[in-house]
């Protein structure tokens, strides 16, 4: 049993304040031995570690490194003066991605990806970690259920459609950060449901002109007609809201993106598992 389930089971869990603390001080030890570890490496094997190249973190975050000192000491005080959880992770984010520029062994950049990914889910702290070819990024988990099935799933599915993943990713990444224009978030997801269905159904219509191919799939799969019809009204809805609040005009709001996220994710999950079930 975790540490943190015990704490809860005892009736004396962790507030948010309490899991900051907490993801503080293991990230901190777990820089600490890495530091150790490198240092004990290049002893043995050198050139290992290109610590100048720790410039690249500290040009990503924006700051200047302690003293002037590129190294460890200098990661583990642009940590410290992280305000929240969600800055943390952002920062140690930036560590993963630069670390190909001063780690020259494949072990130590996977070790500083699954570090993190093993402390996150110590503490239950619910952010969804992705990876493409920039490197990796991050966004808060809503319900797991839905992000599992509307969001990794189809993340994974669309392998197979890789213009189509390429501007999910691109959507999920305008998605985890609140300072973007949730209508320029919203378009993005709006173009990659139709490049999918442009790929899927072929063709080069706009996303409402899909509605009949929609349909007739849905049909010739068994899909009851009541059924049929509740998903081209979705579908509908979808792309007159698109047109109207994020296409043609900019007037969506933040607290809808959430929902145009799964919908999205919903309608590729639906039609890659019926292509899956012709197979």
């Amino acid at each position: 049993m975790k540490w943190i389930d015990y704490r809860e089971k005892l009736g004396i869990g962790f507030n948010d304040e309490d899991k900051f603390n907490m993801l503080m001080n293991k990230i901190d030890l777990y820089i600490d031995r890495l530091s150790d570890f490198v240092g004990s490496y290049e002893i043995r094997c050198k050139n290992v570690f290109d610590e100048s190249n720790l410039y690249y973190y500290f040009d990503m975050v924006g700051e200047k490194p302690i003293y002037n000192n590129l190294n460890f000491l200098g990661v583990k005080y642009s940590f410290n003066n992280a305000s929240n959880t969600t800055e943390l992770i952002s920062k140690y984010v930036a560590l993963i991605n630069t670390a190909k520029k001063f780690f020259k062994i494949k072990e130590l950049k996977t070790a500083v990806m699954d570090a993190l990914t093993s402390i996150l889910d110590d503490l239950n702290i619910q952010i969804e970690i992705l990876k493409d070819g920039d490197g990796v990024f991050i966004f808060p988990k809503g319900a797991k259920e839905l992000d599992d099935a509307l969001v990794s799933q189809p993340l994974e599915w669309l392998s197979q459609y890789p213009s189509t993943r390429k501007l999910w990713i691109e959507a999920l990444k305008l998605y985890a950060d609140t300072k973007n224009s949730p209508t320029d978030i919203a378009d993005k997801f709006r173009k990659s449901l139709e490049d999918f269905f442009q790929t899927y159904f072929g063709g080069s219509k706009t996303l409402e002109n899909y509605k009949s191919d929609y349909g007739t799939k849905l049909k010739e799969n068994g899909i009851p007609k009541e059924i049929v019809n509740n998903f081209e009204t979705l579908l509908q809805a979808y792309t007159n809201f698109m047109n109207s609040y994020a296409k043609h005009h900019d007037k969506t709001e933040r607290n809808i993106l959430e929902y145009i996220m799964y919908q999205t994710g919903n309608i590729i999950r639906l039609l890659i598992t019926l292509k899956k079930e012709e197979k």
